[in-house]
């Protein structure tokens, strides 16, 4: 019977390490990022957008004059900070120039207007959208 156990646990556990371990690889689906060294524009979908929980919403104007945008807005990529700002049918990606820091938002000294909609929810997302392979 003890001969039968030991048997079978080498039977599970490869022979004893007689058997390499096997390996497992991703393929790829196709739809896989690109570095390509820029943000692009994507246009809005609507049904893509409720999935991933896009928001949009006016950077807030203080009594001093300053816009700010909560801090989730902003997005660092190659060495700049960036925005997404809604058109209406696309999410454009606009360099920022970033003043103060707070807990949650961050003065936005350049880049944005007060009637601008910026992504205030899934900008993250919406920049991986970018760096998909155009096909």
């Amino acid at each position: 019977m003890r001969a039968f156990a030991l048997a079978c646990l080498a039977a599970m556990a490869g022979f004893g390490g007689l058997s390499p371990a096997p390996v497992h690889g991703h393929a790829g689906h196709g739809d896989e990022f690109v570095q390509t060294g820029s943000v692009g524009q994507v246009k809005a979908n609507v049904k893509r957008d409720q999935m991933l929980g896009i928001a949009t919403e006016k950077p807030k104007l203080s009594a001093s004059g300053e816009l700010s945008v909560p801090n989730v807005a902003i997005v660092k990529a190659y060495g700049e900070p960036y925005v997404f700002v809604y058109s209406g049918t696309t999410y454009d990606p606009v360099v920022i120039k970033p003043g103060s820091v707070s807990v949650d938002r961050t003065v936005v000294l350049d880049g944005v207007t007060a009637d601008e909609r910026i992504v205030v929810s899934g900008a993250l997302s919406i920049f991986a959208e970018s760096q998909k392979n155009k096909r």
